[in-house]
């Protein structure tokens, strides 16, 4: 009987380690947003007339790009979270899927640095930044399906309900962001990279997100079941 209890305790330590890992890439991510971002060097002939926002420009920018990107690994850290929480046991396939959706948080603070050199004349950076954000999302989901669907004897048993929201939610904004994408992309493409169609295309990226969040909400459970009960 010591056996199997220690092989299953070794097998939470490795789980464990795991997630330790994950977290700390999150983590190491969201710092090195804000860890690229200077205070702008005044001229030494610095005076109050001098215009500020011209000054602070690139600044707010960056800013900008931070608290979005902050927010946006924020949430998949959150989704990583719940759906490691009904995770009993990994394989191969979790470690490569887990590592694969990790690559695109890094890739965030390259990403968001991206947004400095927007110009309405230079939209490409605007595209490699929601670029990154879709493969996260098609990776988060790559996950989720691969721990409920095809592997679902990873998950702890019970709690379908969550489970089942968890999967549709990252289900539901791989199809959203990737399709939102395909619009934006295809626009720049077909108008040169032409600010004002650009523009024009992310309105129908924003409906398309805002939709499917209000598509997912029948599918959210009425209370979280907790381990304990």
């Amino acid at each position: 009987m010591s056996e199997p209890t220690g092989n299953s305790i070794h097998k939470e330590f490795e789980l464990e380690r795991m997630i330790l890992f994950s977290d700390a890439v999150f983590a190491i991510a969201i710092t090195l947003l804000i860890i690229e971002i200077k205070f702008p060097e005044l001229p030494e002939n610095y005076r109050v007339s001098i215009d500020l926002f011209t000054m602070f420009k690139p600044t707010l920018l960056q800013f900008l790009g931070f608290f979005v990107s902050f927010f946006i690994i924020g949430i998949s850290w959150s989704r990583h979270l719940k759906m490691f929480r009904y995770l009993k046991a990994y394989d191969d396939g979790v470690i490569f899927r887990n590592l694969l959706s990790l690559l695109f948080i890094v890739a965030f603070p390259f990403a968001a640095s991206g947004l400095t050199h927007f110009r309405p004349s230079f939209m490409f950076p605007i595209i490699i930044y929601i670029a990154n954000i879709m493969l996260m999302a098609l990776s988060n989901f790559w996950l989720a399906h691969y721990i409920f669907k095809h592997k679902p004897t990873l998950s702890i048993p019970g709690h379908e309900a969550e489970k089942k929201y968890i999967y549709m939610h990252s289900k539901g904004f791989a199809v959203a962001l990737t399709t939102g994408f395909i619009i934006v992309l295809t626009t720049a493409i077909i108008t040169g990279y032409k600010k004002e169609y650009i523009t024009i295309s992310l309105y129908p990226f924003i409906f398309i997100i805002i939709s499917m969040r209000r598509w997912l909400r029948k599918y959210k459970p009425q209370k979280t079941a907790s381990f304990g009960e």
